[in-house]
């Protein structure tokens, strides 16, 4: 399988250790500059909070919209992806998991996690972070896979700058920005399953079964909250056709993000 990853990890070798955008691109942090991305679907009741629903066409999960956003944690267990129903094996299906400071809100965005791809009978797993607009860089010497306990923390230090954290496997590594061009706002908190872009199209996206955020937190001027925290936005990813594929539901300090 000459995979989306690989095609990838060669062009860093190759070039700069920042992906090509055109090649990886977690297209729904852009949501500020793409006004219509996110449709309002409905109200309903998660946890302790009143969430919203809107419907994406590439996120899933949930969002707390405020103000004085400073640091948004989590821990998931990366997914063992399979085929969705109807797929093929000579496809290659991905998706991505990651917590994040705004990009719901505006355009800019902080951000790290874990994404994955499955073709037939192999998989590929890779930890990245990133700031916009750079594109994705690949955690060096740090490596996951599926069942792994995975805890990420991004944190905003300034409005150019942050950290971001990934710990699995009793290691931990972290990046750290600083004088970045885009402006962090600090409106938003996320924590998003996603069917990232290759090229200007999605890729095809794998089945991932279940994605439960534990401990989903983030320090909101000066205070630790939970995800179920400030009415949270409850994503649903909906297809080009319509069909929702994802559900979300987000209680106390945990968000679950099931395909269907």
């Amino acid at each position: 399988m000459k995979s989306l990853i690989a095609v990838l990890l060669a062009s860093m070798a190759l070039a700069s250790p920042m992906m090509d955008r055109a090649k990886l691109e977690l297209q729904a942090r852009t949501a500020a500059r793409q006004g219509n991305r996110f449709r309002a679907s409905k109200d309903g009741g998660f946890g302790n909070a009143t969430a919203t629903t809107v419907a994406s066409s590439n996120w899933a999960g949930a969002a707390i919209v405020t103000s004085g956003v400073t640091e948004v944690s989590g821990t998931f267990t990366v997914p063992k992806p399979s085929i969705p129903s109807g797929g093929s094996s000579n496809t290659e299906y991905c998706g991505a998991a990651w917590v994040g400071i705004d990009g719901y809100s505006n355009s800019a965005l902080i951000q790290t996690g874990v994404l994955w791809c499955v073709q037939g009978s192999s998989y590929e797993y890779e930890a990245w972070y990133e700031y916009l607009p750079a594109a994705l860089i690949a955690y060096s010497g740090f490596s996951v896979t599926a069942g792994n306990s995975v805890t990420v923390t991004v944190t905003k230090t300034s409005s150019t700058g942050g950290t971001t954290t990934i710990s699995a496997n009793g290691k931990s590594t972290s990046h750290t920005f600083s004088g970045q061009s885009t402006r962090l706002q600090g409106t938003s908190a996320e924590w998003i399953v996603e069917d990232f872009t290759s090229g200007s199209s999605l890729v095809p996206f794998a089945n991932f079964g279940t994605v439960t955020f534990t401990g989903s937190t983030a320090i909101i001027n000066g205070a630790t909250v939970q995800a179920s925290a400030d009415s949270p936005v409850n994503i649903e990813l909906e297809s080009s056709s319509g069909s929702i594929l994802t559900s979300t539901t987000i209680s106390g300090s945990t968000v679950t993000v099931v395909y269907q």
